[in-house]
């Protein structure tokens, strides 16, 4: 009787020889990196521009301290887009028992971030001007959330 038994060649393993690169698909392409990173630095141009603003917007609702708003306005815009980052990088045993008040949360903080917004957009505007200027109030924390949540995607996926 004839064994079926092969012999496979063993791998060669060389001291001092280094791993194998990954696979092109799996490394980062330069393209997805530098897509991330404009991305990213929109999503910051923006947060600069949208805490000012709601900051203004804070001390026009609160009549609070300036350092007072600035505090809630960060506390705001960067909660929201620390939010959607943790959403995005917790596992799902975490996500199980936080979803509900992660989703909540970035809801309520966009929203208040767009009305503020909105009123800081709106204080100088006169006549039927106070629209667009409501319009874009309220466009800048959904552009800022939707440039940040995709930039983090786009790097974390790479």
């Amino acid at each position: 009787m004839t064994p079926n038994v092969v012999s496979l060649p063993k791998p060669d393993k060389k001291p001092g020889r280094s791993a194998r690169k990954a696979p092109p698909a799996a490394r980062m392409s330069k393209q997805q990196a530098l897509g991330a990173a404009i991305l990213g630095l929109v999503a910051v141009v923006l947060i600069a521009l949208s805490l000012a603003h709601l900051a203004y917007g804070i001390e026009l609702v609160t009549r609070s301290p300036q350092w007072e708003a600035w505090a809630m306005a960060i506390g705001i815009d960067l909660g929201f887009v620390a939010l959607e980052l943790a959403k995005i990088t917790a596992n799902q045993r975490t996500m199980k028992s936080i979803a509900h008040s992660l989703n909540v949360a970035i809801l309520a903080t966009l929203v208040g971030s767009a009305v503020l917004n909105a009123f800081a957009f709106m204080a100088g505007a006169t006549g039927w001007m106070a629209y667009p200027a409501c319009v874009m109030g309220l466009a800048i924390p959904a552009m800022i959330y939707v440039l940040a949540k995709n930039a983090t995607a786009m790097w974390i996926n790479r």
